[in-house]
Formats: C-alpha cells, structure tokens, sequence
C-alpha cells in the first residue's frame, strides 16, 4: 500500500486560512458580507473607472425647418481656421456653412458641417480664413450643442455668439474635449437607448419604440439628477452590472451549498469580458439580465422548498419572481423567454409534489394550498406583469407612432412593435448566428477610436475564453448530469440555458452576439458545477484554484480591448486570434 504523503506546513497553514471556503451554511453570513463586499468594491472601481463623463453640453439650439440659421464670430480679427469641433443634442442634421470678413457679406463654402450621430462630438475640417461663421440647416430638425473652433495650429479661438438666439452654442464652451473618444460621446445603440431616456426626462416625444419603456426609463433617473451624460446614460446600466455579481454569488451558494462555489460564481460574473463592456454601455441589456437573474433565483428557492415549508416563505419566493420576471419583459420581450423557464419549473415542481404527496399519502385531492398558490401565480406571474406593463406606457405616454391616451394605444404600440421585430430586413458586419455565440465567431465590435499618429481604443463585445469555450463542456457535463441524476440544480441550469437561447433557432431577423448576454448566468453556473464535479472526483482545491487563475488572466488579458484604452493599431491587432475576430 501507498503510503499518505505528509501534509507540509505550507499546506497545513493553507488550508487553515481557507477553510471558509468550505463552510456549508446556505444563508448569508458575516464572513459572506464581506466577501460580497470586496467583490462590489473592487468592480465598482474598474468598471466606474472612465465610465464617462459628467461635462457635456446641456443646451442645444433646436432647427425646426430648412433655412433656419446661428452664428458665431471670432473676438479679434479674422483668423485662418482649420477645424470646427461641434457637439449634436438628441436629433442629427446637416448643415451648410458660409463664412465673412466684415459680417455683412457671405460666401458659402464648400464643406457641410454633418451630425453623425446623437449626443456626441464631431470634427468638421474646413481649411478657411474668416471672422464671421453661419450654419444654416438644410433641412428640417436637428440640435446643436456648442461649437468650438481651431486654428491652423489645432489651437482652441475664442469665439462669441452673432445674435442673442446663438447663444446656447458658445455657452458651455467648458465641454469640449480635448479629444473625442466614448468618454465625451456616445456610441453603438447608445444612440437610441439613451436619447430616449433623455427624451423621457424631458417630456417630448420618444423616437425609440421598438422595445418596451421600463429599462430607458430605468436609465432617465441619472439624467434627471446629473443631467445628460455619457455618465449619466450609462450609470444605472454599470450599477445593474455590479448587482449581478452579489445575485450569482446567492445563486451559486443556494444551488452548491458551498461557499466557495458561490465564490467562484462571482469570480466567473466579475472577470467576464463582455459583462464588463456590456453593462457599461447605455443600452437596456444589463437591466434585462440582472431582472431575469433574479426572477429565476426566486423560482429556484421556491422550487427547493420542502411542501411543508411556510405559505409565506412560498408566497414570498414566487411573489419575487414574478415581480422581476415582469420586470425584465417590460425592458424586453425576449424575458418571455425565461418566463416559459419559469412556467415550466414551477408546473414540474408542482405535478412532481403532487404525485409524491399521494404516493405518500399526504395528499388525496386538490388542497386549498394548492389552490392558494395557482390563484398567486396567476397574481404574480400574469396580472403583475401586464400591470408593470401598462403602467410604463400610461405614466410617459409621449410615444411615436402612438400617443398612449388609453390601454387601446398600448395595444397599437404592441402591434407596432411586434411587425417591426417580425419583419425587420436588415444586415449588419457584426451580425451573426444563435448557434455560433458560445464560441464568439464574430464579437460586437462596439467602439472605435482614432487618434494622432497610429493610436486608437476600442470596445468589442467579447467574451472570456475560459468563461465562454470552458461553458461549452460546462452545458454539456449539466446536461448529462440531468438527464443521468436528475440533480435538480443541473436540470434548473439546463432549462434556463435552453429556453433563453434555443428560441432563437426560430429567429429570422438579424442577431448578435450579445443575445447571447441572458444566457450567460446560467452558462457560468454551468462551469460551477462542472469544477465542482471535476473538483469533487480528484478531491483537490487545485483545479478551482487553477481555473479562477485562468480566468483573471484572460480578463487582464483582454481588458484593453473592452475598455477602449488607447494603443497602437499593431497592439490592438494581436488580440484578434481568428480572422472573424475583427475590431
């Protein structure tokens, strides 16, 4: 026989320091607190960390018909300019611009001064001397915020407003960047996300209809009290993406009832690339999975309980999912599908207690407990929502096509939508197929940033390695481990993975990756009960200590390209393993 190796002293210390980590108390201790905190802190701080900034222009002249003209001149003589730095409010337009030396005679020059997007910086070159300038729009709408010219030199003139009517487009001339990147100016669907959540603060007119309210909504807080900025838009998205940290960290602890597989949940949601460049951006996603997280950890607790378990204690956990799940559909319809998850935990959970209940001879008929938690269900799950629903439409009512006067209007908006998405015909470089998401063939590439000399940043919506190719076995160990041992954690893991992602087999219209984002909780999950499977049969710490090791290295690793760190264009190159890997 094999003699046992002696334990070192290094060892013996080790595992003394780390018994923590093998404590199986399901509920939320001090010890898991602080945990939770130096995760919460250490990511507040990276992702926080040029999220954006506070310093854009807040007052915009509004064009509203062909014609319509604002000038500025130059305090001093006139002066040979090169560049004219301009800033867009929430509409785009174009502009034709005619120069002066004495400000009665002008002359149209041959460049058009173009709004790109909303929102954001510009740069117009024009190469000409003046003292005077006008932008007159050539069509109808626009916004402009303050504009800012330069010298041959690339120097910032001093400049003034030629009329009292321009003078909100030299009146915060304080804004203007130094250089125009994702920090001062907005990018990818930012565009229409956040200029709706400005829209819905100010009381006009909402251009983005084709998802429902709550999430924008969501998003209007920060502009209300910050006012409108990158940081402002993109606040309640970064905060939704800290809280998916402490809900994987319950999660995982709830489903493996160790500590330190809550742990490396939270690891797994910390060091994810495409969680970081996600839910820092000001769309709705991050609103969408964090609701979806936890609606499907509630149903998870509810279906754990034992039928002796307290009504309240039941209500309670199906009440909660319900609210969320409610929640996440009114941010976007694709939470339906984690709905259909939900619908089938819950009536699995409840035909299996039933049939053990008479096989027991607990229960011989249809109880009034059972009748009390359908009638919930039916409270929770369905007249919850459609209230949640409704109430994000009649309580900001300025939508386009419809004005929303009653619950009629809702359902013309509804429909709207509904033939937008069914019969969307776009195409789009960064578009790609439900089945290639686990293995990233084609990341989002979300930002991109030029500079002087051969320096740009970028943002790409990619994943980690370790994290997305390592969830591939993972799903496919959980779902092996359901159908073999019908362990109710991995057959939870396997539903939510199909029914948040395999509907998108039925999809015509154009896809991304970052479809793939309301699956990813559970994909993670997966990698924790594989580790924990491969952990369990050598009966070593190595493989977990190895695995989160891998995993902060490929988030280090790539962190420059989800960031928008500025580098070289060759730098930035050799991040692109494969020839689909473009940004």
């Amino acid at each position: 026989m094999f003699k046992k190796k002696k334990e070192s002293k290094f060892s013996k210390k080790f595992r003394k320091a780390t018994s923590f980590l093998e404590e199986k108390v399901t509920s939320l201790t001090k010890i898991d607190w602080i945990i939770l905190g130096v995760f919460v802190v250490f990511y507040s701080i990276i992702s926080f960390n040029n999220l954006g900034t506070l310093k854009n222009p807040q007052t915009y002249y509004r064009f509203t018909h062909t014609g319509e003209e604002v000038g500025i001149e130059l305090v001093g003589d006139s002066a040979e300019i090169s560049m004219i730095r301009h800033y867009t409010g929430d509409d785009e337009g174009t502009y034709n611009l005619f120069i002066s030396d004495d400000g009665n005679s002008y002359v149209q020059i041959d460049k058009v001064l173009e709004q790109k997007s909303v929102f954001a910086w510009n740069d117009t070159y024009i190469s000409k001397k003046f003292k005077y300038l006008k932008i007159v729009s050539n069509q109808d709408g626009g916004s402009l915020g303050d504009v800012q010219l330069y010298d041959a030199y690339g120097n910032k003139i001093q400049v003034k407003a030629s009329d009292d009517q321009s003078v909100v487009i030299v009146d915060e001339l304080d804004t203007v960047p130094t250089r125009i990147s994702y920090l001062n100016s907005s990018y990818f669907d930012e565009i229409y996300f956040a200029r709706t959540a400005y829209e819905y603060a100010h009381g006009i007119q909402v251009e983005e209809w084709t998802h429902p309210p709550l999430g924008k909504l969501i998003q209007m807080i920060p502009i209300l009290l910050f006012g409108m900025s990158t940081f402002a838009y993109r606040f309640m998205g970064n905060i939704a993406g800290i809280l998916m940290i402490p809900t994987i960290y319950v999660f995982a602890k709830d489903m493996f009832k160790k500590r330190k597989w809550a742990i490396l949940a939270a690891v797994l949601m910390t060091f994810d690339c495409f969680h970081f460049a996600q839910t820092r951006m000001g769309t709705v996603d991050s609103f969408l999975v964090l609701f979806i997280m936890l609606s499907s950890l509630f149903m998870y607790r509810y279906v754990c309980l034992d039928d002796s378990a307290p009504m309240k204690k039941k209500l309670t956990n199906l009440g909660l999912s319900g609210l969320f799940i409610g929640c996440a559909i009114a941010t976007k319809w694709t939470g339906f599908y984690a709905g259909l998850a939900l619908c089938i935990a819950f009536f699995t959970h409840f035909i299996i207690s039933n049939i053990k209940g008479r096989r027991n001879h607990k229960k011989v008929k249809f109880e009034k407990d059972d009748l009390i938690v359908i009638l919930s269900c039916v409270l929770f799950f369905v007249i919850v929502p459609i209230i949640i629903y409704l109430l994000c439409y009649l309580l900001f009512p300025n939508m386009y096509p419809y004005h929303i006067d009653g619950i009629g209007d809702i359902f013309k908006q509804t429909g709207e939508m509904f033939k937008y998405h069914s019969n969307l015909d776009a195409a789009h470089d960064f578009s790609s197929p439900w089945y290639t998401w686990p293995i990233m063939k084609r990341p989002v590439w979300y930002y991109v940033g030029y500079f002087n000399g051969d320096l740009k940043g970028t943002i790409t919506g990619i994943g980690n390695p370790a994290i997305w190719w390592f969830g591939i076995l993972g799903g496919i160990y959980c779902l092996i481990d359901a159908l073999k041992s019908r362990r109710k954690e991995t057959l939870y893991i396997v539903l939510f993975i199909a029914c948040t992602w395999l509907p998108y087999v039925f999809i015509g219209r154009i896809m991304f990756m970052y479809h793939y984002f309301p699956v990813l909780p559970f994909i993670m999950l997966a990698n924790v009960a594989l580790i924990k499977w491969l952990t369990d049969l050598v009966d070593d710490n190595s493989i977990y200590y190895f695995y989160i090791g891998v995993v902060i290295l490929f988030f280090i690793y790539f962190f420059p390209i989800i960031s928008g760190t500025v580098k070289t264009a060759q730098f930035i190159d050799k991040f692109k393993w494969f020839k689909s890997w473009f940004f």
